[in-house]
């Protein structure tokens, strides 16, 4: 037997991939586990018994059941004390010893305290009670418990709460309440002498409270109750009534603020079918390969890409190169060396050289030039403005424009007196594209003012259902803004075009079509390179010119793009359109809580007890 080969078990000891697997893994660590520090705590659940007894004390008996995630050190309750209340005989402690309890005093009141075990219990309940004196407000005729079972100094929502008040009469036909708000109470019910009430969740920093009227406590002592030398029940009858009949507005208006948000959002679909959709003409074309119409680079440009009869910078951009075609100016690229490092280096930078016909020119050569429109000949101006000797570089051309606002202020005027060239209302109509600016205007200042309209009159924290009216009503401003910026940008949206209007933009669309689909130009293509120059113009103008010079220099043979007006300046054909649009850019110029009722009862929100605490 020669031997046998065994398989050699192969170690990983490259020290450049134990240091990568390390790594990974100490990432993988970092996002995957919870950091140590992070912390956070639920209130799981809240009850409130008090028991008011016949000389007017409140006894309040609560606890509140926390959830924690994370180390605490202490559990706390704020009690808040109104001018004319006291509290007394305040105790505590948590369930199963899990924190010692203290009372510290504050200007407003006083804080109970549970200083927390180490480490944190998961879930704790801390338990308070006291005697809350002067809360009872005795009037002439009935006696009246107004308080707030939850307060509104709670950072954190609360899960549910279960509530009773027990009160010094015989039985529930001598009690009247009123729960605010109403929309958090899942249950309410009365049984002989005491009330029982449970609620849904409550969101952080809202309060819930209840009012009671029972009869008048007989000899009334000013050190127990606050005694108001005036008829109660209806003034307080009074503002409840006030209070239910703006829960029922409210809700009216929720469903109104629903029905037209929905609405609202049929109207732009609604304006389009009616003005929108584009009427049918005789014309099945798949290309056009030549220019269909003899229209100026700028009017094409103004009506198929721009805001109808407002030209873009490409029209701009079109007509200098225009000028170039027709032989008022020529291009051609410049090339200087830089040196740096003392000399040691040397850098090259390329420009374009932008040279002007001189006037006698113009006189030896009548008739070559073609005629100007009046906006191509301040173009012309505008060149001859900024050049010296007939001549000026694009780069120092560019910032010349770029300092000041003369050439933004040049565009202005330039925009409309191309737009005087065009006869618009034959072409499109704006109808549907001015009706949903209208539209979307007027109801986003209607959703603005019925903002704060509802905000005025219904405070989130008395009636929680003006929170989701005011959401809604906040989309259906945002709507309209949207709206109105639609119909700005996208004016061919919601407008349509007229028949002599669509066949326009669909003759020009497909001659588009056909300059940026290679295999088309392969097929038919320009016979001269004259007719190339001349389509790449309008190829400017319709914004697809990246995309005809890389045709071309794929089906052009050299020696013809030898004479192209643009051959020089091809490789950095991309200056020009970015150039005055940086340049245009650089010019522009700079832009620049609530009560109801007075006297002696007070309205809904305005009940005693309330205060807040948490964790920390």
């Amino acid at each position: 037997m020669k031997g046998s080969l065994k398989p050699v078990k192969e170690t990983c000891t490259n020290p450049a991939f134990l240091k990568i697997a390390i790594t990974a893994t100490l990432l993988v660590l970092f996002f995957l586990v919870p950091s140590a520090s992070a912390r956070d705590y639920t209130l799981e659940e809240a009850t409130t018994n008090i028991t008011i007894d016949p000389a007017g004390i409140v006894h309040v008996e609560e606890s509140i059941s926390y959830t924690f995630d994370g180390d605490y050190s202490e559990v706390f309750r704020v009690l808040k004390v109104s001018p004319g209340e006291s509290i007394r005989n305040i105790q505590g402690y948590c369930s199963d010893n899990a924190c010692t309890f203290r009372v510290e005093e504050t200007s407003e009141g006083y804080e109970l305290i549970g200083e927390l075990l180490t480490p944190t219990p998961e879930k704790v309940t801390f338990f308070v009670s006291y005697d809350h004196y002067g809360v009872v407000k005795v009037h002439n005729d009935v006696s009246e418990f107004h308080y707030k079972l939850w307060g509104e100094e709670w950072e954190k929502s609360l899960g549910n709460l279960k509530g009773s008040i027990t009160l010094p009469v015989e039985n529930e036909s001598e009690i009247q309440y009123w729960i605010h708000p109403a929309d958090y109470t899942q249950n309410v019910s009365v049984e002989k002498n005491t009330l029982y009430l449970r609620t849904g969740e409550i969101p952080s920093y809202r309060w819930y409270e209840i009012r009671v009227v029972f009869p008048r406590i007989e000899s009334p002592n000013s050190s127990i109750v606050q005694i108001d030398n005036s008829e109660g029940l209806k003034e307080i009858t009074a503002i409840e009534n006030e209070y239910q009949r703006k829960v029922s507005i409210l809700n009216s208006l929720y469903g109104l603020t629903v029905l037209f948000a929905l609405i609202y959002l049929a109207v732009p679909f609604l304006i389009y079918f009616k003005y929108g959709r584009e009427p049918k003409i005789d014309y099945e074309a798949v290309y056009e390969r030549e220019p269909p119409t003899d229209s100026k680079p700028a009017i094409v440009n103004a009506i198929m890409q721009g805001e109808i009869g407002i030209p873009t910078m490409d029209g701009f951009t079109a007509t200098v190169m225009n000028l170039a075609n027709l032989g008022y100016i020529s291009l051609r690229t410049i090339t200087s060396e830089e040196s740096k490092a003392y000399g040691l280096f040397k850098s090259k930078s390329e420009d374009i050289l932008i040279e002007l016909e001189s006037p006698e020119s113009y006189a030896k050569a009548e008739g070559k030039f073609p005629e100007l429109a009046d906006f191509e000949k301040d173009v012309l101006n505008l060149l001859k403005k900024h050049a010296s000797g007939n001549k000026i570089s694009w780069n120092k051309l560019k910032k010349e424009l770029g300092k000041g606002t003369d050439f933004y202020d040049f565009i202005l005027a330039w925009d409309e007196k191309v737009k005087r060239h065009i006869a618009v209302e034959k072409l499109f109509k704006s109808t549907g594209n001015k009706y949903m600016s209208i539209f979307g205007a007027i109801t986003t200042i209607a959703a603005i003012i019925y903002f704060i309209a509802v905000s005025n009159f219904f405070p989130s924290d008395a009636f929680p259902r003006a929170s989701n009216v005011k959401i809604l009503v906040i989309l259906i401003a945002a709507f309209g803004i949207v709206m109105i910026i639609f119909s700005a940008v996208f004016e061919k949206a919601l407008g349509r075009w007229t028949p002599e209007g669509r066949l326009f933009y669909e003759r020009w669309n497909n001659f588009k079509k056909y300059l940026t689909d290679f295999s088309a130009l392969k097929e038919h293509p320009p016979e001269s390179i004259e007719l190339w120059d001349s389509y790449l113009v309008y190829a400017t103008a319709l914004g697809v010119a990246e995309e005809v010079l890389k045709n071309m220099s794929l089906v052009v043979p050299a020696e013809q793009m030898e004479t192209s007006h643009f051959y020089y300046v091809y490789h950095s054909f991309g200056q020009f359109g970015s150039g005055f649009e940086s340049a245009y850019s650089s010019s522009a110029p700079s832009s620049a809580p609530s009560s109801y009722g007075s006297g002696g009862v007070s309205g809904v929100g305005g009940g005693s007890g309330g205060g807040g605490g948490g964790a920390r």
